[in-house]
């Protein structure tokens, strides 16, 4: 403000009066608010506060009609924009009232300022000697004025209380947010406790059911005639898949809880690779499906958890085999991976398009390793790809659906990935066009 006085000083649009008068103004505003809000601040009482704050705001309006004054008085109508802001900002950080109040002591003290001008005790500091307005004009000035200060005085009051009211609607529904996100994280726990509990409760029973009915049917407890024989062997099987069920379920609670921990090795991944196909070659051979591997570019051996590592091996291809019509084909392959001159190369300096390892930056690993495994099945659709991984989905949800299983395989083959720092995707063109599940682990 003094910065502008000055430079219309120097360029003849004020006179030396004026501007002495308004440094003086501009003075008394800068030295006043020190010690006034020093004595503010020691204040405890709220009440007394409150008014101590409308004392500094009317020494402020004082101050302002002193620089108003300066420039002309009457003439410095356009300077009323400095009250306008005064108001504005009272109405953002004060109670409702307080910018109509702001607003009455600006146009009583510009109003009282004139009425001294007029009747000559203070010396009237024209800028234009030939500006004159008359004093009933100047009545009708400081009506307008006062009736636009009051407009700006409700519009400030009228968007604070909006502002408040959404600020306040925002800060509950944030401790709403807050709320549902506790019970939802207590309700995430009780579960997984709960179905770890169960799981493990549901375990016992179901290896004895296993058990008696494996030496029902391999007649170590005696001959028994073929309807018998079909029936210890449906209870076999059905024990069976329940109980990899909850394995599953025992496996994934405990990886949601955080309690699962890695078992890191020297683990023979070639081995691993062939042991898995073994495992599941008798079902292949059934059903008539081809198993193929490609391990050429295969690293003999990783830093891993074994037992974790032939879990995500042996559900992928159990997946795929299921998923696979009689007469289709199945491969499983895995090679090395190494991060070259910004590029995934295998050994055989083939470009391997990677997308992002779970949790990790690309730079604080250079070696990987990249397991496929490729189906000619029932394929995916687009939607489904990254749904298939979610606890309890299939693509057919349907009661009459033709393929068994809870839908848990891949969601904890994806969490045992993650716990290595790898991730997992899915590939298809379509249904019935088969489909492949990439997995890369950093080594």
């Amino acid at each position: 403000m003094w910065l502008s006085c000055l430079i219309a000083y120097l360029i003849g649009l004020i006179h030396i009066d004026n501007f002495i008068s308004d440094s003086i103004a501009v003075l008394y505003l800068i030295l006043m608010n020190p010690p006034i809000l020093w004595v503010l601040k020691r204040i405890d009482n709220r009440r007394l506060a409150k008014y101590f704050s409308l004392f500094i705001n009317t020494l402020e309006i004082i101050g302002y009609t002193a620089v108003m004054h300066s420039l002309g008085g009457i003439e410095a109508v356009y300077l009323m924009p400095i009250y306008a802001a005064l108001i504005i900002y009272i109405g953002i950080i004060g109670p409702r009232s307080m910018p109509f109040i702001i607003a009455a002591l600006c146009s009583v003290s510009f109003s009282i300022m004139l009425v001294l001008e007029h009747v000559g005790i203070l010396q009237t500091l024209k800028i234009n000697p030939l500006y004159h307005v008359p004093w009933p004009s100047q009545l009708g000035i400081i009506f307008v004025d006062t009736m636009l200060l009051f407009v700006v005085a409700f519009i400030s009051s009228y968007t604070a209380h909006l502002l408040k009211s959404n600020r306040d609607k925002l800060h509950r529904q944030n401790e709403e947010l807050q709320l549902v996100a506790i019970k939802a994280s207590e309700s995430d726990r009780l579960k997984s406790e709960f179905l770890a509990n169960v799981s493990h409760e549901l375990r016992t029973p179901l290896n004895a059911i296993i058990g008696f009915s494996e030496l029902l049917k391999d007649q170590y407890l005696g001959k028994i005639n073929e309807k018998q024989m079909e029936s210890a062997s449906n209870i076999y099987t059905s024990g069976k898949h329940l109980l990899s069920i909850v394995s599953d379920l025992l496996d994934l609670s405990r990886v949601e809880a955080g309690k699962m921990e890695l078992e890191v090795s020297e683990t023979n991944l070639k081995m691993l690779v062939e042991n898995s196909l073994n495992v599941v070659r008798r079902t292949a051979h059934e059903r008539r499906i081809q198993l193929s591997a490609e391990t050429g570019d295969c690293p003999e051996t990783i830093q891993a958890d074994e037992r974790k590592i032939r879990q995500i091996l042996y559900n992928l291809l159990s997946n795929a085999i299921k998923f696979t019509p009689e007469g289709g084909s199945v491969k499983l392959s895995a090679c090395h991976l190494r991060w070259i001159n910004n590029y995934w190369l295998k050994k055989s300096g083939e470009v391997v398009s990677l997308p992002l390892l779970h949790g990790n930056e690309r730079k604080k690993h250079d070696h990987v390793v990249g397991i496929s495994v490729t189906d000619t099945g029932i394929g995916l659709k687009e939607e489904d790809m990254e749904r298939i991984f979610n606890p309890f989905v299939q693509v057919d949800g349907s009661k009459s659906r033709r393929y068994q299983g809870a839908g848990l395989g891949l969601s904890l083959t994806k969490r045992l990935v993650e716990l290595h720092g790898g991730t997992i995707w899915a590939e298809s063109k379509g249904e019935n066009k088969g489909s492949s599940f990439h997995v890369v682990i950093p080594v």
